[in-house]
């Protein structure tokens, strides 16, 4: 009968909660390593601060593969996993949940944060790139960057959508792995020439997005069904 009644509500028993929340931890801290590793690197370059192309500084004390890995493969990847790669998936995620509580609560909330996510860059891209008479499709230093605005959201609401599925225990240390990523992204973002103004309204962007779509999801009724069936 507690074998059924688990398997009901999706949850997941404490043995197997607890080497979910090893693997969160072990993600935490290989991107608390990986944004250590930036830091230094910046500030090598002198580009802590960002507004410098980091890619294109080569200090010429270290290897050239070494810096082509951290500089072009590591970076770079982050940065577009992050505005491409990481939608896609938690939209794929949130219809996964909502097929398997047999609710539309999770697919309707996860893209309403991406619809919301794209019409917060539009306008910032927009706004800012009017002040300094840039384009709004004109890659810029000062503007809000994306892959930094859409990590905070899509981590968040990822944490969130699987409170319930993982467990209080490595649900806490979901929402720590999100922040770890955010981070780190962000300190990408400096690497390809963003200032730090930028990519810090670029979190408060994300953070405000995150904010409102959880407002309305946890409202009296509209959290219960985002919860399984």
């Amino acid at each position: 009968m507690a074998t059924s009644s688990v398997d009901r509500s999706g949850t997941r028993t404490p043995a197997e909660s607890g080497w979910i929340r090893g693997l969160i931890l072990v993600g935490i801290a290989m991107c608390g390593v990986l944004s250590a590793a930036f830091v230094v690197q910046l500030w090598r370059m002198d580009a802590i601060s960002g507004g410098r192309h980091g890619r294109s500084l080569y200090p010429g004390d270290e290897s050239a593969w070494l810096h082509v890995l951290v500089n072009h493969v590591t970076v770079s990847g982050f940065s577009r996993a992050a505005d491409t790669l990481a939608p896609v998936l938690l939209l794929a995620l949130a219809g996964w949940l909502s097929l398997r509580w047999r609710r539309w609560a999770p697919l309707v909330s996860a893209s309403a944060a991406m619809v919301l996510v794209v019409l917060v860059l539009v306008a910032g891209k927009g706004l800012v790139g009017r002040l300094i008479g840039a384009s709004a499709l004109t890659w810029s230093p000062t503007v809000v960057s994306g892959p930094a605005t859409a990590v905070v959201v899509v981590g968040g609401m990822a944490a969130w959508l699987l409170r319930g599925y993982l467990g209080e225990s490595a649900g806490r240390a979901l929402w720590g792995l999100a922040a770890a990523v955010a981070l780190a992204v962000g300190l990408a973002q400096l690497y390809l020439g963003h200032r730090l103004d930028a990519v810090l309204l670029s979190w408060l962007c994300g953070i405000g997005v995150l904010g409102a779509v959880l407002l309305v999801c946890t409202r009296s009724g509209a959290q219960y069904r985002m919860l399984p069936r």
